[in-house]
């Protein structure tokens, strides 16, 4: 009988051996595989978040149609009433070019679209990025045509500019804005343009791991000017 318990107690003894064995192996498992340790996954995050932030705080419309004009009259510059209805965007401030490229002063008032008269054919942009100019006094036009306009989202250079102040004046503003957890801090450099550049002054620390990804961006003016410009993201 004292055999049969020492036996019993043994196995006992060797199954917590075993238990103990068991739950440490399957502990560092663990740890191997999730690495808790590792940022590398939340830092990846939080650099999509932070592009998915700058992308909606610096993101204008803009919207480009081709007008055939035939304007015969005797004023320098015509109007026509633009149909809201093919618009996907606000009728705002215009950007109109021949197909040659060179600029006709124009205007955009409520619906009414004012155009120099320097061809018979144009190039009309649309956007916020605009600024208008001051001309009026022109003739009525009923014939003309326009084509399917075109609608997307691009980057505003001046939203750009302004971000840029802020970065060097309220840093803590725009990273609330940008929604930058507190624990990281980030930069945004543009590659070509040398006046979009957001980093601290004396430069990103040698002793912190930095987590940086790029992305390619359509960027628009206010001269009608759109580039295709890439931007590196940073955060540590």
């Amino acid at each position: 009988m004292r055999g049969l318990l020492n036996n019993k107690k043994g196995a006992a003894h060797f199954e917590m051996i075993f238990s103990f064995v068991f739950f440490v192996g399957f502990v560092f498992f663990l740890f191997m595989v999730l690495k808790p340790q590792d940022t590398s996954t939340l830092s990846g995050s939080v650099i999509r978040a932070l592009y998915d932030s700058f992308e909606e705080e610096v993101h204008t419309n803009l919207t480009s149609v081709v007008l055939k004009a035939n304007y015969t009259g005797g004023k320098e510059c015509f109007k026509i009433e633009l149909p809201g209805r093919i618009f996907r965007y606000a009728l705002t401030d215009s950007y109109v070019t021949n197909l040659s490229g060179s600029e006709a002063a124009s205007k955009i008032d409520t619906s009414d679209l004012y155009v120099n008269n320097i061809s018979n054919f144009f190039r009309v942009a649309i956007s916020p990025e605009f600024v208008d100019d001051g001309i009026g006094g022109c003739g009525v036009l009923d014939d003309y045509e326009l084509g399917q306009p075109l609608d997307r989202r691009v980057v505003s250079y001046r939203a750009l500019q302004n971000m840029t102040d802020r970065y060097l004046t309220d840093y803590e503003g725009l990273r609330s804005d940008l929604k930058v957890p507190a624990v990281f801090d980030f930069a945004i450099v543009a590659e070509s343009l040398s006046d979009i550049f957001m980093e601290p002054h004396l430069g990103i620390p040698t002793s912190v791991e930095v987590m940086a990804q790029d992305y390619v961006v359509e960027v628009l003016d206010e001269d009608g000017k759109l580039s295709n410009e890439r931007f590196t993201l940073k955060i540590w």
